[in-house]
């Protein structure tokens, strides 16, 4: 495989990592998908990615709103 090709490809998974963590994947899930171990979908996902691009922290408050809302709603 070309060096061209190779980098290409690397490109592409890590775009896939990032698009999968984006719309809510897990470490083991974006794992599995890329047949990546689960440490390093972390790493890619936490450290290379997704810090750069403040989706963990949006997440992250969207998950506390989402918490917040169930537990205020009243019972049904």
């Amino acid at each position: 495989m070309r060096q061209s090709a190779l980098a290409n490809s690397h490109d592409n998974r890590g775009t896939a990592a990032t698009q999968l963590a984006e719309a809510g994947a897990t470490a083991p899930e974006i794992a599995e998908a890329l047949s990546w171990s689960v440490d390093k979908a972390q790493k890619v996902m936490i450290d290379l990615y997704l810090a750069r691009r403040g989706v963990l922290a949006a997440n992250a408050i969207a998950k506390l709103e989402q918490f917040r809302d169930r537990k205020t709603a009243p019972p049904e």
